[in-house]
């Protein structure tokens, strides 16, 4: 597996683990939202966007908005 892989799937990581904590431990919770189409993605499903640095970027900085009450 490349550095690059590796790195991908650390971010990726990191992005569940803060759906998880935006939902105070409630990991089905967690896994509904991100299978579900987000207005401020786009509709996109976050889960669609897990596969690339930039999709990877654009949930986690939709996760924080949600934690600091931005609605978008």
């Amino acid at each position: 597996m490349s550095q690059n892989n590796i790195d991908l799937n650390t971010l990726r990581t990191k992005a569940i683990a803060e759906a998880v904590t935006l939902f105070e431990g409630d990991q089905k919770a967690a896994e509904h939202w991100l299978s579900t189409p987000v207005r401020g993605l786009g509709r996109r499903k976050p889960n669609d966007l897990l596969a690339t640095r930039e999709g990877i970027q654009q949930v986690r900085d939709i996760i924080g908005r949600f934690e600091h009450g931005i609605v978008t």
